[in-house]
């Protein structure tokens, strides 16, 4: 089970995962060999992965969307799997409500857009209907749990 200190230390690292043991060690107060040993354990369980956040318009991915399905009765997750399969899907969530899939999508342009839904998402048995919403801008964007 996570104490403060694991907490104070995935704090640390959803910040900056690059952070030396050392520095991490000065901030919640114990050594950096701690700190190493509790970090590996935290691989085991909590933390997926040391990763970067990229930003997508400098990286060319210019257009994001969010695509709402309804589905036929018990195939939300089956779907949901089949859009995860698609490139350029960023993220898929089974829901509960007016629709039973959300997914967002991140490509180049419209014309990338429009391709992938009318030749990957529309070609998927089992949905009903497909709403395309395009983000005009972002408010907020966090990928980071507040701990």
């Amino acid at each position: 089970k996570m104490d403060e200190i694991d907490k104070k230390i995935l704090d640390v690292l959803q910040k900056k995962s690059r952070t030396p043991y050392k520095d991490i060690s000065r901030h919640v107060r114990i050594s950096d060999v701690a700190v190493h040993k509790r970090i590996k354990k935290l691989e085991d369980k909590v933390i997926r992965a040391f990763t970067i956040t990229m930003d997508q318009k400098e990286y060319g991915k210019e257009t994001t969307a969010i695509v709402a399905i309804t589905c036929e009765v018990g195939r939300a997750a089956e779907i949901a799997g089949q859009l995860s399969k698609i490139e350029d899907v960023a993220e898929v969530y089974t829901t509960i409500g007016d629709y039973d899939a959300v997914a967002k999508i991140r490509t180049k342009d419209m014309a990338s857009l429009k391709e992938i839904v009318e030749k990957n998402i529309t070609r998927i048995k089992g949905i009903n209907e497909i709403r395309t919403s395009i983000v005009f801008g972002c408010a907020k964007e966090n990928i980071n749990l507040v701990i």
